[in-house]
């Protein structure tokens, strides 16, 4: 089954209720934007982020329009709460570059050119290794939405055998959804820095639902991977 880019790229305009539902998820993102400084944030933009978890769910179960209502706002921090902490917990090997490339980076700065050919090795094998697990991590990524999309469960994002079943099992949709997530990630930044121009409008309108309108397109596409091969979100596991 071949996945429809076109319709993730859109699919939020075709609903009737699409301008309340965009612009009260603009508004959050935005919160969640000015009040980032303060941590407090995270929260409006966490629940953003189960929002998009919420429309993978519905694409897999065939909504006609998976856009939901803004009612039920427990649910979205609860499944934006587990999807944060899904990622963090993949991301946290990159700490071991990370104090690699610290370590090398002293070391390069060394006199010796015996020690700073070494930390130089240290450092150029420790971006190696960052981008590296980058590449596992954005691989699976479609699988982790539309597992956590299905089960509700934060184990079933660190199931690494059915992670990869799922992946291999849909790897061209799988890496068309991650390279149409890219290109999305691309148009919503020039339309956020061209809305810029108007100051305030850019800044207030244009920058926060650029960023969701990104974040609903990749969940779009990820549910449309997940549709053929993952259980129905209302099952408890797949």
């Amino acid at each position: 089954m071949t996945i429809d880019i076109a319709k993730s790229f859109t699919f939020m305009f075709e609903d009737p209720d699409w301008l309340p539902k965009l612009g009260i998820g603009t508004l959050i993102v935005l919160i969640g934007l000015v009040l980032s400084a303060a941590l407090v944030g995270v929260v409006p933009l966490i629940i953003a982020a189960g929002y998009s978890l919420e429309v993978t769910a519905n694409v897999m179960n065939n909504q006609a329009f998976p856009l939901p209502d803004w009612h039920d706002w427990g649910r979205f921090l609860g499944r934006g709460i587990k999807l944060v902490v899904v990622f963090v917990v993949w991301l946290l090997p990159l700490i071991i570059p990370l104090i690699l490339g610290a370590f090398g980076g002293a070391l390069g700065n060394s006199h010796s050119g015996a020690v700073s050919f070494v930390g130089g090795l240290v450092l150029t094998c420790s971006v190696c290794l960052s981008v590296l697990w980058g590449l596992v991590v954005l691989l699976f990524e479609p699988a982790i939405y539309a597992r956590l999309a299905a089960t509700d469960r934060i184990s079933s994002g660190f199931e690494f055998v059915k992670l990869w079943e799922f992946t291999r099992a849909n790897l061209t949709n799988v890496i068309v959804a991650i390279i149409m997530t890219i290109a999305a990630g691309i148009i919503s930044l020039v339309v956020a820095l061209a809305g810029t121009i108007a100051i305030v409008i850019g800044l207030l309108v244009t920058v926060p639902l650029a960023i969701l309108w990104k974040w609903l397109v990749q969940a779009h596409l990820f549910g449309q991977v997940g549709a053929p091969g993952v259980a129905p979100a209302n099952q408890a596991t797949i």
